[in-house]
């Protein structure tokens, strides 16, 4: 009964972090698409964050968001942008903030 109880918090935790992980990769290309569409424009890292307290004390969603920042380089010069996701209906909304 013990190794039952086991194996069903271990399924449960990697169906967590798979879909997290999925999450993480769906916000990552939604917000590397919503970058600005500048010439010579490279991504050169992309991360995910949990969003700040502030936010979470006030969000009302049902889906947790997550904060994406994604860093760039364009003519030498770089860049980090950032945006808010949101997962609803297996798509996802991004919108930028400010750092």
């Amino acid at each position: 009964m013990r190794n039952l109880t086991i194996l069903a918090a271990s399924a449960a935790l990697f169906v967590a972090f798979s879909e997290r992980a999925t999450a993480g990769k769906t916000c990552v290309a939604s917000a590397t698409e919503a970058l600005p569409k500048l010439a010579g424009l490279v991504v050169k890292r992309s991360r995910t964050r949990p969003v700040p307290p502030a936010i979470l004390d006030t969000w009302k969603g049902q889906s947790k968001p997550v904060m994406i920042d994604v860093d760039i380089e364009t003519e030498g010069e770089a860049q980090t942008f950032s945006y808010m996701c949101v997962i609803t209906q297996g798509s996802a909304f991004v919108q930028r903030t400010m750092n």
